[in-house]
């Protein structure tokens, strides 16, 4: 297993935090098939807690869509 670490607490994901998330991040502006994309990963209540400022970001729904 690869050892992920969350980018807001730094801790470690562990397998049991199914609902962990890879978050992709690449320029708004730059498009193409080789456009660099840096990759993040969060635990599911880190990235919940982080990204919900002006929308409601909810784990559950990568696993469950509605």
């Amino acid at each position: 297993m690869s050892d992920f670490s969350c980018w807001f607490c730094k801790q470690t994901i562990e397998e049991h935090d199914v609902k962990a998330v890879a978050i992709e991040i690449s320029n708004l502006w730059f498009s193409g098939e080789n456009q660099p994309i840096q990759s993040f990963w969060a635990h599911s209540k880190c990235a919940q807690q982080n990204l919900s400022g002006g929308y409601i970001f909810d784990p559950d729904d990568l696993i469950n869509p509605q």
